[in-house]
């Protein structure tokens, strides 16, 4: 494990109790840092540390993927499939 990404670890286990932890990684995330990018968006796909939530996850993912992140596009297909599934269960209950 990298060393940013064990930073990144430890911030995120404190976000629970300390939501100002949370807008200084969005904003170091929106200042270009690729990795954390990529983590806040599979956070808000698991769920792990931040609140399940696939548009944010979607967000988070785009913005990796154009900053190089590989990893970024599969689970972008992965989070879209959940999001239209999610959807249309949604849907059936109205």
């Amino acid at each position: 494990m990298s060393d940013n990404l064990k930073h990144y670890k430890s911030l995120l286990e404190q976000a629970s109790t300390n939501p100002a932890i949370i807008t200084q990684l969005e904003m170091m995330a929106e200042n270009g840092d690729g990795e954390l990018t990529y983590i806040l968006g599979w956070c808000h796909f698991k769920g792990e540390y931040l609140p399940k939530d696939f548009t944010k996850s979607l967000y988070w993912l785009e913005k990796a993927k154009t900053l190089g992140d590989d990893r970024a596009e599969e689970l972008m297909v992965y989070c879209r499939f959940l999001q239209i599934a999610e959807w249309s269960r949604d849907d059936r209950r109205n």
